[in-house]
């Protein structure tokens, strides 16, 4: 790294122009940008959070949520506890001050998992007489509040930094119908590569950091946290990124692989989950779709190509297995709590202490194509390979992260930043968390042929050169055609008909 048409910072309290940075794979980087991006708060921290809080009142609204539950002030108010919490102001809850029809609470069949609707229900409960059925509805709301504000909280201790090395955290949240194996929901964190910047779950910024209590830390964020919906829920919410995969899915009747929804019960009684509890899909987007030859696309989406259509959809689906860059968990192994990536990983090369040393997202944005530059990457921090079954039987897709760390002058800290490959193509963005799994987003769709021989295929070579096809997905255009499906009327059909 170095620093061009540097000028003085500062002299005798006069601010200069900040200098430009011109940093490998990120190129020209302004100053005041940069430093503007930090954005630190350090309070009394002999108060717990909830002291805090309750004093501030700017979070008013939050704490009445808060002490909607016991427990949730107990955990919050406990000296002896080290967490993390998310804390949304009042400036971020919409809706102050207005009532609401009494009929419109959340103690319906349906859950409410969503903030911005229960604190206005619970601030309602303050002009409702006690003929309203109050304590029942008080009581209700108290126990949707709880698993909302637990996604909220970090079972350990992290600053800003310390949250920038991880690109997922398991949350307080566990659900009892089974969601996720039983296993706490995570959240994802994305970090700037150069500017240092936090966003939780890809649309909730930090907007101050770091603010001290005597039992762990509070991070005030710019919207609540949603606990996320199941995979095709998630998908579903995008229609413009996945309207084709989410269409696809419900043609070939695949839902169930990938959704776990909410069934109410008969005459208003307590409805019950269904559906895929433990999955990983690594879900192409529509222009993946949109870059196959125009003719297969036809047949994918006519009556004769159904069965080719499912089976394809079938090897980007990872049963039974959740896939972060950074956690995984096998549903079907009795030894399935394997956090860290250190076990049963033959092939991996990593540092000694990996937990020390965890895994950041990439945001792309920031990356000028460094691999169209060919400028070399820093030495990985670690690396490991995995290959894992699909859905597709006798199928498994091949899966690579690499996790690499730089320092920048002037701020100091280490920075991270992490590729993940599955069968060669680059998965971005990745670690997007879901109710039932976790959902990786390709802008390829993956070709089974690619790693698996198919006999139909007419030109022998292509199985000898797999390695050079995985890299290949890596230099398309985004306005070119996907040129390694142009063979598949050689062999696709045959290859759906058989079991």
């Amino acid at each position: 790294m170095r620093i061009s048409s540097l000028t003085s910072l500062a002299l005798l309290g006069t601010v200069y122009a900040l200098p430009t940075l011109i940093l490998p794979w990120f190129g020209h980087i302004q100053l005041d940008s940069f430093l503007g991006g930090l954005s630190y708060s350090r309070l009394d921290g002999e108060k717990t959070i909830y002291q805090i809080l309750k004093e501030d009142e700017n979070f008013s609204r939050l704490v009445k949520a808060i002490d909607m539950s016991e427990r949730v002030v107990e955990l919050l108010d406990d000296p002896t506890q080290s967490i993390t919490f998310f804390a949304v102001p009042n400036s971020a809850l919409p809706g102050h001050g207005r009532r609401h029809h009494k009929g419109d609470h959340a103690c319906h069949a349906r859950p409410i998992n969503d903030l911005e609707r229960l604190i206005p229900q619970v601030e309602e409960l303050d002009y409702l007489s006690d003929f309203d059925d109050k304590e029942k509805r008080k009581e209700c709301l108290a126990r949707f509040v709880r698993g909302v504000l637990a996604y909220h909280i970090l079972p350990e201790k992290y600053t800003a930094a310390q949250l920038q090395k991880n690109s997922t955290y398991a949350t307080n949240l566990t659900l009892k119908d089974g969601s996720f194996d039983h296993q706490p929901l995570r959240i994802s964190v994305q970090s700037g590569l150069v500017l240092p910047k936090l966003t939780i779950n890809f649309y909730s910024g930090v907007t101050r950091r770091d603010i001290e209590a005597s039992n762990g830390v509070i991070h005030v964020i710019s919207k609540p946290l949603l606990p996320p919906p199941s995979i095709f829920q998630a998908a579903f919410l995008f229609p413009e990124t996945f309207s084709y995969v989410t269409s696809a899915i419900q043609r070939v009747h695949l839902t169930g692989a990938l959704d776990r929804r909410y069934v109410p019960g008969e005459d208003d009684t307590r409805g019950s989950f269904h559906g895929a509890t433990s999955t990983t899909f690594f879900a192409p987007t529509s222009f993946a779709f949109q870059r196959l030859p125009k003719k297969l696309q036809l047949f994918l989406f006519s009556p004769f190509g159904e069965r080719a259509l499912r089976k394809l959809l079938e090897f980007h689906i990872i049963p039974d297995f959740v896939l972060f860059s950074d956690y995984t968990h096998n549903a079907t192994s009795e030894d399935s709590a394997m956090t860290d990536l250190t076990s049963d990983l033959q092939a991996a090369q990593y540092h000694p202490s990996l937990a020390e040393f965890p895994v950041a997202s990439l945001d792309d944005s920031m990356v000028k194509h460094p691999r169209k530059k060919h400028i070399p990457l820093p030495k990985p921090t670690y690396e490991y390979n995995l290959t894992l079954p699909t859905l597709l039987t006798n199928h498994s897709v091949h899966v690579s992260v690499t996790r690499y760390e730089y320092k920048l002058p002037l701020h100091g800290g280490l920075h991270f930043f992490t590729r993940f490959r599955v069968n060669g193509v680059e998965v971005i963005p990745f670690d997007v968390p879901a109710r039932n799994g976790a959902l990786q987003v390709i802008r390829t769709l993956l070709n089974p042929c690619r790693h698996h021989h198919c006999r139909h295929r007419r030109h022998d070579h292509d199985h000898d050169h797999d390695h050079d096809h995985d890299h290949e997905h890596e230099h398309l255009m985004e306005d070119e055609v996907d040129t390694s499906w142009d063979d598949w009327e050689e062999w696709l059909p045959q290859w759906a008909l058989e079991n």
